[in-house]
C-alpha cells in the first residue's frame, strides 16, 4: 500500500500506523462459509459492467457495479459485503494480495474480512484491515465513518495530516475536503448507515458486528 506524503514526523506516524495495520489481527471469527460472490439483493436500475445485473448475477474481481436513481445494490465478493446506494458507483480490484474498493460516487456501506484494503473516494485514502466503513462521496467533500475497527485516513490535500484510528461503534466519522479548504479533514456525524445495515452484511458472510458480540 503506497501513500505518498511529506517526510518529517507527520510522515512517520502515518508509516508507523500502516505497520501497525499490517499486524493488525482479524476483529471476528472467519465466517463458517462463505456465499457465492454475486448480487444478493437488488432494486431499481443495477448494472455490472455496464450490463443489467439482478439477484444471483456474479461479481468477479475488477467489475464495476453502478446503482442509477432510486436503486440499490446489496453484493459480497469473497468474504466482504457491500451495500451501494442509488446513484452510486464501484469498483473492487485485487492487486498484490490487498484489495482497493474505488467509490467514484454515492454512498456505500463495507464489511470486510481480515485482509489488508485499501479504500479509495475523491477526497480521502482510507488504510484498514478486518473492519467496516461507510463511504459518501461527492463533489465538494467525502463523508467517511470506520464503524468499527482500525484504520489510517489520509486526506488527498494534506496526506501529511493523517489520522489513524481504533474504533467500535462509530466513534470516528470524519469530512474531508478538496485542496484549497482549510480544514481538509474535520470531526463530522454518523448519517445515512445503520447498524441493522452492517448486522445484515455481516450475517451474509456468517458473522456479527463487534458491537452485538457478548
Amino acid at each position: 500500500m503506497c501513500i505518498c506524503g511529506k517526510t518529517g514526523p507527520n510522515r512517520r506516524r502515518l508509516l508507523t500506523g500502516m505497520a501497525a495495520l499490517a499486524a493488525f489481527g482479524a476483529m471476528r471469527p472467519a465466517a463458517a462459509m462463505t456465499p457465492p460472490s454475486s448480487l444478493h439483493r437488488v432494486s431499481g436500475a443495477v448494472t455490472v459492467n455496464g450490463k443489467p445485473a439482478g439477484v444471483g448475477t456474479p461479481i468477479a474481481n475488477g467489475d464495476m457495479v453502478t446503482a442509477g436513481a432510486e436503486a440499490e445494490a446489496v453484493f459480497t465478493l469473497g468474504d466482504d459485503g457491500f451495500l451501494l446506494r442509488a446513484q452510486g458507483a464501484v469498483s473492487i480490484t485485487d492487486r498484490q494480495g490487498e484489495r482497493q474498493v474505488d467509490l467514484e460516487s454515492g454512498r456505500l456501506l463495507s464489511v470486510f474480512g481480515p485482509k489488508v484494503i485499501t479504500l479509495r473516494t475523491p477526497h480521502a485514502n482510507v488504510g484498514i484491515r478486518g473492519t467496516a466503513a461507510y463511504l459518501e462521496a461527492h463533489s465538494a467533500s467525502t463523508n467517511i465513518c470506520v464503524c468499527y475497527g482500525h484504520a489510517v485516513m489520509v486526506p488527498k490535500a494534506a496526506p501529511d495530516r493523517a489520522e489513524e484510528v481504533r474504533t467500535r461503534h462509530h466513534d470516528a466519522p470524519r469530512q474531508f475536503f478538496p485542496a484549497g479548504h482549510d480544514p481538509v479533514m474535520e470531526p463530522y456525524k454518523v448519517i445515512n448507515h445503520t447498524d441493522e445495515e452492517l448486522v445484515m452484511l455481516e450475517a451474509l458472510l456468517g458473522r456479527v458486528p463487534p458491537f452485538m458480540a457478548k
